[in-house]
């Protein structure tokens, strides 16, 4: 029989020593004493933290569709343009952010706000479900190391990797809570909000639908027999999709031009950024080891193993939730990107937490220690570093502007020779400066020289309805006979295209970032010669 959290807990401080028995009370007798003071107070940290951290990132591309999309008048506009393929995601963070941005305001804070919400979310989920497999200290260990993690960033774009973390968070608690008969009408019924809410926050959704079915399968199999209320919620919380079908249906046909390849290099940064913080446990799993000859013979070494199998076995498809997306985008059925599939952290957190409460969860020395390096050498400077990013970073909008020298032939249009840039220059730039700005849009030309049309493509339905001086480029190059292009990332097609129609390209300007060999910009003087525009090469046919 598992032993309850209580029960561990219990035998966890009936194992201290003498010595810290009488001494002053440790942060982690305080967590188990506290709970939801330590969880208040790390609310308040982290949304300071995350409103500083916020207010000094550019917004950049996808952002900007959001930003553009929750601008629009009525939120019934939003999924005709949806429909038409300016994003190839559910509809939930949009209409969040238009929420947002008629009642409390936008901006680089606001703007992010349901995404910063949705990490939260997570977070305390994780520090539910950990606790209710250990004691408080572990599931705050769950809930912090998140924070450490690529998710703690990507997580909170003003996209909806955060919403889809908070509900993915909110669908495992409501399964654990249902399994175990827990308020289970209520647990049922956060199972089925959860899963809804995280297909409809991003379609990848589904992977936590599937591997709760696949943990249920298992429940089922050890109970020998069939939870049919809580799978019915799982379809339940499925259901949405149905609506969503004409959207992914668009979202399909983008897949042959996807601008992200499945490369192997993304799956290993993917798994790299997440062992962090659990090297910190390892690290911590040294240090008990070390201290066990010090201690006395009654100490408990090992915690009994608390977490169920198949708690198990959803953590573990969680952690394959990269390999299992970047497989299926080798065969192009999907498309792969490390911040597609954040869910991998939840399958971390848990099961990393819990494995220091298994191997250390008896030993006071060890709670002591593992609950203060991540508050003390984690979270502390965590918090001075996004207070710094407030004194010592420009304003949004500095970093992309830096990357153009404007009082070059200042009378020449100026153009930008990738999607993602121009948005983010564009919006920060000032009115004089847009009326030098465009964007040339030539789809065919996208795919034939980078391999992708997804931004180009958005860019022009965005044009529809938001001011962007994207230009068709055979009308661009007809009328003007010299004009300067800006390339800020080597993946761009507009050099290429020009010189293949037999333009006369001159660099002008180089600029490259302080203590960086990648973050460059190069500016060149196209001169289109009288008998190149009357023959340009027809990239479409």
């Amino acid at each position: 029989m598992i032993p309850t959290s209580n029960e561990v807990a219990d035998q966890a401080v009936s194992s201290r020593p003498a010595s810290l028995k009488k001494g002053q009370k440790t942060l982690a007798d305080r967590l188990e004493e506290s709970p939801g003071l330590y969880l208040f107070i790390f609310t308040v940290v982290y949304a300071v933290g995350m409103t500083a951290n916020n207010a000094r990132r550019n917004l950049w591309i996808d952002e900007l569709f959001t930003t553009y999309l929750a601008d629009l008048p009525s939120l019934s506009q939003i999924w005709p343009l949806i429909a038409k393929g300016i994003e190839l995601n559910p509809p939930l963070p949009f209409w969040l952010t238009w929420i947002v941005h008629h009642t409390l305001g936008e901006g680089e804070v606001l703007t992010r706000l349901p995404a910063t919400i949705g990490f939260w979310v997570m977070c305390v989920c994780l520090f539910y479900f950990v606790r209710r497999r250990s004691d408080a200290v572990h599931g705050f260990i769950a809930l912090l190391l998140p924070l450490f993690t690529f998710t703690a960033n990507d997580g909170t774009f003003a996209r909806g990797y955060g919403l889809l973390l908070g509900f993915s968070g909110i669908a495992l608690l409501g399964w654990q809570f249902a399994a175990e008969g827990v308020r289970r009408p209520l647990a049922i019924a956060g199972l089925a909000f959860g899963i809804a809410g995280a297909v409809s926050s991003h379609y990848y959704g589904v992977y936590i639908a599937a591997a709760l079915f696949v943990g249920e399968l298992l429940r089922a199999r050890s109970n020998k027999r069939f939870d049919f209320p809580i799978a019915a919620s799982i379809a339940i919380g499925l259901s949405p999709l149905i609506a969503y079908l004409p959207l992914i249906r668009m979202a399909k046909k983008s897949l042959p031009t996807f601008w992200a390849d499945p490369l192997a290099d993304l799956l290993y940064e993917t798994y790299a950024d997440l062992l962090g913080p659990i090297t910190i446990v390892l690290f911590l799993f040294l240090l008990q080891t070390i201290s066990r000859s010090k201690e006395g013979p009654n100490i408990v070494r090992w915690m009994p193993a608390t977490i169920k199998l198949h708690e198990t076995a959803v953590c573990g498809l969680l952690i394959l939730m990269p390999l299992a997306v970047y497989a299926a985008a080798i065969l192009d059925k999907a498309a792969f990107y490390p911040r597609y599939v954040q869910p991998v952290v939840l399958g971390f957190a848990i099961l990393g937490a819990l494995f220091a409460f298994r191997i250390g969860g008896g030993n006071p020395l060890f709670r002591k220690t593992a609950i203060e390096v991540l508050v003390w050498l984690c979270l502390t400077p965590w918090c001075f570093w996004q207070g710094a990013k407030v004194v010592f970073l420009a304003r949004p909008g500095a970093y992309f502007l830096s990357k153009i020298n404007f009082t070059t032939a200042p009378d020449l249009p100026l153009v930008i020779d990738n999607d993602s840039d121009f948005m983010s220059i564009y919006h920060y730039a000032t009115p004089k400066m847009r009326e030098r700005l465009f964007m040339l849009d030539d789809a065919a030309a996208a795919v034939k020289y980078r391999g992708s049309d997804t931004g180009m493509r958005s860019l022009e339905i965005g044009q529809t309805f938001h001011e962007l001086h994207v230009v068709d480029y055979r009308k661009f190059v007809e009328s003007h006979r010299e004009f300067l292009v800006v390339r800020t990332r080597p993946a761009s097609w507009m050099i290429q295209a020009l010189m293949a129609d037999g333009a006369q390209v001159e660099l002008v300007d180089y600029r490259k970032g302080r203590g960086t060999t990648v973050d460059e910009s190069l500016m060149f003087k196209i001169r289109v010669p009288e008998r190149s525009s009357a023959n340009l090469v027809d990239l479409r046919r």
